[in-house]
């Protein structure tokens, strides 16, 4: 091979790197920032590694007495990891990291399969820059996961329909399946596109016998789905974690009502009683912390907030500028490469591989678009990270479309007509945010976006293709591309720069425009809070003697630090959110006779007020039985000690340490 031949091949590796690199550096960069992430998560992690039960039960405390309202795939990732390196944010920070970079790879290796490498190329680049990508991979959340998984499926399943390969087909649905035990329902929404996208492409195969590979298909997908589900609920319920999050201890009930029906419903169809998801409501959720129990090491103060997205539904919910802003910089590209490829096809110049991959892509896009505008339940911007592979892929094969149209037109008119609407679609996204100030890095950041945008536009709009400054074409339209990059980097940015609410990661250009002083009174409260953290600890520690809990408490907001920061065994007497049905007064009463628990604490951190009938009557039951212990003793603080300026419910979050077993 000569030199000639095999620099292309070099530049274009090289141009691969470097979009990995970039890639990495904004996933890596500053990650400490985010600490653990969702404590509630990283607890479960760090209970997982010192217990193959309860690694294998998904449990959220080391002796697994009640579960996380996850399935566990996505979590045993983050304990390889954690096993590997040791247990410690960055590890698990690094799982999401390496998942994310593994997803731009397979854009890029996929999409230049049959579109070319500068498709591919195109494509990793937007996945690289995706906000929303960016925000999850930077979180401790399952979107980035269940996106590598869904994108092997994608490849397995071009794979079937190139060689007609049965096998091929069922690892398609297979991991389907496995995306199934990282976030249950969401990964089943790409299952009718792997269908119709095989019995449309696989035309080697007769009709018949497509219908019996896909029903084959089906079937393993649903045992593959089912089979940790299944595992869990056949356990007699005595030798298993609670199933949290649900009523009557199953993890089927989990699947098919919190984690499903719960998702698409509208909250006023739902019981009164029900809440978000445990992993999706937290005080991490855009709550300030104002409580002098266990607390993150460097938690970022901010203002309360709804605590997931309210937008309406309808067609246009994920068309709103914020919305498009997390994921969808370069829709006129996702456009113009289908309407390109449906004409192509009309016409008969569209390749077969070509085909597979839009029907994937744009039945991917389509699908959790549809679900995602119209679901009525709880639903979390952060969602929209699983949209990121599929559009970045038909970004990137419109503007390669459209670099080949040349051959076809004499010119270049189509790229700039284009280049000229992703212009104007960025302003639409942007122009709430502008201020118009030529002195304002926000204002000559876009000017110089749409200078680039616009200069490339029109360029490439009079270039003749006949004279010889033709050949100067791919590098303005190249500077037309990275004018489309710079605002969707800028936002990428604001979850780099400025720590995000770490539960419900979004990107916020206002961060970064509108940067927050330091809160000199909140760091002050968080050392004032992690002494009584520590006191806490200390106190149950020099207490434990053979009982089996250090501590129970009402719900996972208390647990979940004691669990990660100590190792120490905690007991959740009501789940995520203390409402958990999973002990009764008596079986408490039991458990304490025989010598399990001891100390047990009341009030306190919460998202809800305990106000059911059964927590209150299990309140008094500890009330009655259970000596307070002096609050001088373990550190414990009002929410008015700590933070005077607390008003309404907070007032009433005081927490109360009881001994069940007073020193004679």
């Amino acid at each position: 091979m000569t030199s000639k031949q095999t620099d292309p091949v070099v530049r274009s590796a090289l141009a691969l790197v470097c979009i990995i690199g970039l890639a990495a550096w904004l996933r890596l960069w500053h990650l400490d920032a985010n600490g653990y992430g969702r404590e509630y998560y990283a607890a479960g992690v760090r209970s997982m590694l010192g217990s193959l039960h309860a690694f294998l039960y998904n449990a959220f405390d080391p002796l697994a007495f009640v579960s996380i309202d996850k399935p566990p795939v996505a979590l045993w990732m983050q304990v390889l990891t954690a096993k590997v390196l040791g247990f410690s944010a960055f590890s698990l920070m690094l799982t999401q990291v390496l998942e994310g970079l593994v997803a731009i790879l397979l854009v890029y290796k996929i999409v230049s399969r049959h579109f070319g490498a500068t498709a591919g190329r195109v494509a990793a680049l937007c996945l690289a820059l995706t906000p929303i990508s960016v925000a999850v991979d930077r979180s401790n959340n399952t979107e980035s996961c269940l996106t590598m998984v869904l994108l092997i499926a994608v490849w397995a399943l071009i794979r079937a329909t190139e060689t007609t390969r049965l096998h091929w087909l069922l690892l398609a649905f297979g991991l389907v399946g496995i995306g199934f035990n990282v976030k249950m329902a969401a990964a089943l929404i790409l299952a009718p596109t792997i269908c119709l996208t095989y019995f449309l492409s696989a035309t080697g195969v007769p009709i018949r016998q497509r219908l019996t590979q896909l029903v084959q298909g089906g079937v393993l997908m649903a045992a593959v789905a089912l089979s940790w589900v299944a595992f869990f609920d056949l356990t007699p319920a005595s030798d298993r974690p609670y199933a949290g999050s649900t009523r009557g201890n199953s993890m089927f009930e989990l699947t098919v009502v919190h984690n499903g029906l719960h998702r698409f419903l509208p909250s006023t169809a739902r019981d009164s009683s029900s809440l978000p998801s445990a992993t999706e409501t937290s005080l991490e959720v855009g709550v300030e912390r104002t409580h002098p129990e266990p607390v993150p090491s460097h938690p970022t103060p901010q203002v309360r907030k709804a605590r997931w997205d309210n937008t309406p539904t309808g067609a246009l919910r994920l068309a709103t500028p914020f919305h498009a802003a997390q994921v969808d910089w370069w829709l006129p590209f996702v456009l113009a490469g289908l309407l390109l490829s449906i004409n192509r096809f009309r016409i008969g110049t569209l390749t077969k591989g070509k085909q597979t991959q839009l029907m994937v892509w744009a039945g991917w896009a389509l699908s959790y678009g549809i679900v995602f505008s119209f679901a009525g339940g709880v639903f979390h911007t952060y969602y929209l990270g699983v949209l990121g592979a599929p559009l970045a892929a038909l970004a990137g094969i419109g503007w390669a479309s459209l670099l080949e149209r040349k051959y076809e037109t004499g010119g270049y008119r189509d790229l700039a007509l284009v280049l000229g609407l992703t212009g104007i679609w960025q302003l639409y996204i942007e122009y709430e945010h502008l201020n118009w100030a030529l002195n304002a890095w926000h204002g000559l950041l876009f000017m110089g976006a749409i200078l680039l945008i616009g200069a490339a536009s029109t360029l490439l709009w009079l270039l003749p293709a006949s004279l010889k400054i033709n050949q100067f074409a791919p590098l303005i339209a190249a500077s037309g591309l990275l004018g489309s990059i710079l605002l969707p980097a800028a936002w990428a940015l604001s979850v780099v720069m400025v720590r995000p609410n770490v539960a419900a990661p979004v990107a916020n250009i206002s961060v970064l425009i509108h940067p927050k002083p330091p809160n000199d009174l909140a760091a002050s409260y968080r050392q004032q809070a992690r002494g009584r953290y520590r006191k806490l600890v200390g106190f149950l520690r020099s207490n434990h003697e053979a009982e089996l809990y250090f501590v129970a408490v009402p719900n996972a907001m208390q647990a979940a630090p004691l669990i990660l920061h100590s190792g120490l065994s905690v007991m959740t007497m009501g789940g995520y959110l203390g409402r958990d049905p999973i002990l009764k007064p008596e079986e408490f009463d039991q458990k304490v006779q025989a010598g399990e628990v001891r100390f047990v604490m009341l009030g306190g951190p919460s998202i809800v007020t305990p106000d059911s009938a059964a927590e209150k009557r299990m309140a008094a039951w500890i009330r009655a039985h259970g000596t307070l212990v002096a609050r001088e003793r373990w550190g414990g603080a009002s929410v008015g000690e700590s933070n005077n300026r607390a008003t309404g419910p907070r007032k009433r979050e005081l927490s109360q340490l009881f001994d069940l077993r007073p020193a004679k």
